[in-house]
């Protein structure tokens, strides 16, 4: 590997290892933050309460990611919704007569979707209002919404705008400060606990992961795969991006649920496939994982399997190639909030690859087919 050229690398690098440190700073500025509450309190007492979480791209897969931990009551009903869904299909997936509250995330805030979104719910529905988790206090979208009598806008820590292409602190920090809106009821000291608790595995296990991590992105694969349930399904998603977008599309990304898998999209294994399982600390849901694991390993088709775990006692039964184990407490083994970890390794394995490939992980890019804020998308009225 090319020492020059991993120090020239200006922010990927360290917006990746600096998420720990990104994480707590999250907690720590929404803990106190009482507009929160006040604005939800009476908001969750309305009668069929529609609840959509929105954004693009990976944005769009943070709604995916927490949208169990929105089931909140039986007067509310929480559904991931894209922008670039709803932009074209609004009224197909909205019902305009029900209250909505709209949760938009946005790194930049200045996807033309994700404002337009705001703009036809404003123009169509009866009672609506709008949550934004940006990441930028001078974009549109926050900016829109600090407007709006019926919004409220939070903005995340100015780190956790990501410089480089790809987003890594971005994704995890709106992640997370969705899963703390979410249980915004709960014991705040206890979420710092246990969030500080997880900051402190991840720091641990980015030191002790990557270099196997690095070595493995020296190997000629040129297809990967990541499987999750539930929300580790969202979490797989944006997995398989990462390194697709780091590596400029060398590299083909793919994502199921492990349940899912069996049923045809398995056919994409081969020789040259690494697979990552995002293991569920729910024992039930374990014992199907482990099924379609051990199957896997026993027809040896993969040229590497990596086994990702919050639960050390999971893995000693299963012989991957490489095993990446979070060192918790159980309590923050019983957390929604550990499932920021779980990206963690595509985004490492991604930087390194990029490198393997003599791209700059800070615009791997080559013909500028991807951007930070995506471009050429015209809204029509």
């Amino acid at each position: 590997m090319d020492l020059e050229k991993i120090n020239t690398t200006v922010h990927t690098r360290k917006e990746i290892e600096g998420q720990p440190d990104l994480w707590v700073e999250t907690i720590n500025s929404l803990k106190d933050d009482h507009r929160i509450r006040e604005f939800l309190t009476s908001l969750f007492k309305k009668e069929s309460l529609d609840i959509v979480l929105t954004g693009a791209g990976s944005s769009a897969f943070i709604g995916e990611t927490v949208e169990s931990s929105f089931h909140l009551g039986s007067n509310i009903h929480a559904r991931a919704i894209s922008t670039t869904t709803l932009v074209t299909h609004f009224e197909d997936n909205i019902n305009k007569d029900k209250p909505l509250l709209l949760i938009s995330f946005a790194r930049s805030g200045n996807s033309p979707e994700s404002n337009a979104v705001v703009n036809i719910a404003e123009k169509l529905c009866k009672d609506v209002h709008h949550i934004a988790i940006t990441c930028n206090k001078n974009g549109l979208l926050a900016e829109r919404i600090d407007e709006l009598e019926n919004g409220l806008a939070i903005v995340l820590p100015p780190l956790s705008e990501d410089q480089g292409l790809a987003m890594t602190g971005s994704f995890t920090s709106m992640v997370l400060s969705a899963l703390i809106i979410a249980a915004d009821q709960g014991d705040k000291e206890k979420q710092v606990s246990v969030i500080n608790d997880i900051a402190a595995a991840a720091k641990k296990t980015i030191e002790e992961c990557t270099p196997g991590l690095e070595e493995l992105s020296f190997r000629p694969f040129d297809r990967i795969v990541f499987l999750g349930s539930g929300p580790l399904l969202g979490i797989a998603r944006e997995s398989h991006l990462k390194v697709q977008e780091l590596s400029d599309g060398s590299i083909c990304g793919k994502f199921d649920s492990f349940l899912g898998f069996r049923h045809g999209p398995k056919a994409v294994v081969n020789e040259e496939t690494v697979i990552v399982f995002l293991f569920s600390t729910d024992e039930k849901v374990f014992k199907y994982e482990k099924d379609l694991a051990e199957q896997i390993l026993q027809d040896d088709i993969a040229m590497h399997c990596i086994g990702v775990f919050c639960d050390e006692e999971q893995a000693k039964g299963l012989e991957m190639d490489q095993k990446i184990i979070f060192p918790l407490s159980d309590q923050a083994k019983k957390s929604a909030f550990n499932t920021v970890l779980y990206v963690v390794p595509a985004q490492i394995l991604g930087f390194y690859k990029s490198l393997d490939l003599g791209l700059n992980p800070d615009s791997p890019s080559k013909n500028n087919v991807i951007s930070r804020v995506v471009r050429g998308v015209k809204i029509y009225d």
